[in-house]
């Protein structure tokens, strides 16, 4: 490692290099600081180093002028630039020194209050993630239905929901949120059916960052809803509401489970197993699976196949949460379907929604992860683990 003679530095520039700021550019904004140092043979008198996170991620990328006491957001190679020569806008600075006190840019969020350790019971919070949706009506059913759970809820503990993706909250900003309130333990809960790289990866990844930003706060992770016996009460109530008799015998009668698909084998092995098992528990003589997307069979693969193992009646069983774009989607399918194969009758199921079945695994799973029993501790282990070995750059969905 280099060792400088640093004895005519004038000022320090500490570039953040933390996960935030790097998915957001700092790479580049570290680039161009030194291109212009270095062009302006400015190199014995402006140090830089590259840090970790400094605790401003919504003003990524970070830049601190010492001795100076400068904090500025960089988000244009001009101002990377600029602050080589002291001459940034006033808009990108964070904070200022002014006569021995610091000030914060007058478009810069407060931010959260440091985390001071209070006396009495620890504070907890529970944080439900859904996926989120492009379909704004699929977001509003997800924090419905937290809404509602909140009634079987102990009151004392703080309950907030956020997004994966397409929606608002983030992850990040559901966390903020619940220290924000006042809460020493954040207890983070997948509405995720499927163990993949959403509960394996991405949530994981937001928990870990988390870390680095709150060290006193303790976090848990839940784990996902999985195969789990309640779910095929719900698909069997989805089922009846179509008019199929759980009860009875139906020998032309094919149930086609469909799932929104992936590239995690295992998720898509779990599936296949909720198939069989949801076979075993009904009789019928055919349940196949099929996916939505990004692997096969395809749902028109699933309904060929119903056709011909001789079904007279297929009943399209959604295996997803709440409503969204592939739930349209799944609907318009089905009325194609209808014109393609008039001589079968064809019927498609409501997607899981305000199911009391739903609720009653949710809050188990959240138990779990407030017991430390949950098996989502052993995911944020293996997320490390593979991150270490594979490397993983946290960027927010």
């Amino acid at each position: 490692m280099t060792t400088w003679n640093l004895t005519q530095m004038q000022r320090h520039l500490l570039i953040c290099n933390g996960s935030t700021c790097m998915g957001a550019g700092a790479e580049m904004v570290t680039q161009n600081i030194r291109d212009e140092i270095r062009k302006n043979r400015l190199d014995e008198y402006i140090h830089t180093s590259r840090t970790r996170c400094n605790g401003r991620c919504k003003d990524k990328c970070v830049v601190i002028d010492y001795p100076k006491g400068t904090w500025y957001s960089v988000q244009q190679e001009e101002t990377a630039r600029a602050i080589v020569h002291e001459t940034a806008e006033e808009k990108a600075m964070i904070y200022s020194m002014e006569h021995g006190e610091r000030k914060r840019g007058e478009t810069r969020i407060k931010g959260i209050d440091k985390y001071k350790k209070g006396k009495g019971p620890m504070k907890k919070a529970v944080l439900f993630v859904g996926h989120g949706s492009k379909l704004e009506d699929g977001n509003k059913e997800v924090l419905q239905f937290v809404k509602q759970m909140k009634e079987y809820i102990d009151p004392s503990l703080y309950v907030e929901t956020c997004f994966l993706e397409f929606a608002s909250p983030n992850i990040e900003d559901g966390i903020q949120l619940c220290i924000e309130k006042g809460a020493d333990e954040v207890h983070v809960i997948p509405i995720i059916l499927l163990h993949a790289g959403h509960s394996k990866l991405h949530i994981p990844a937001e928990i870990e960052h988390a870390k680095e930003h709150f060290p006193d706060i303790q976090f848990t992770y839940g784990q996902t809803i999985g195969v789990h016996e309640e779910i095929f009460e719900i698909l069997k109530s989805r089922l009846a509401d179509t008019g199929f008799d759980v009860n009875q015998k139906h020998e032309d009668t094919a149930i086609l489970l469909i799932g929104r698909g992936g590239s995690d084998p295992y998720a898509n092995g779990d599936f296949y197993k909720i198939s069989r098992l949801l076979w075993e528990k009904l009789n019928v003589s055919i349940v196949e699976s099929a996916f939505m997307g990004v692997t096969t069979p395809t749902v028109q693969d699933g309904m060929e196949r119903c056709l011909k193992l001789g079904a007279k009646k297929i009943i399209m069983l959604p295996y997803f949460l709440f409503t969204g774009i592939l739930m349209k989607r799944m609907n318009n399918m089905a009325e194609q379907f209808k014109e393609t194969y008039p001589h079968v009758t064809i019927d498609i199921a409501e997607y899981f929604g305000y199911h009391p079945k739903l609720r009653t695994v949710l809050l188990e799973r959240m138990q779990q992860a407030l017991d430390g029993t949950s098996t989502g501790m052993q995911d944020l282990e293996n997320f490390r683990k593979y991150a270490e070995e594979h490397g993983y750059e946290h960027h927010h969905h």
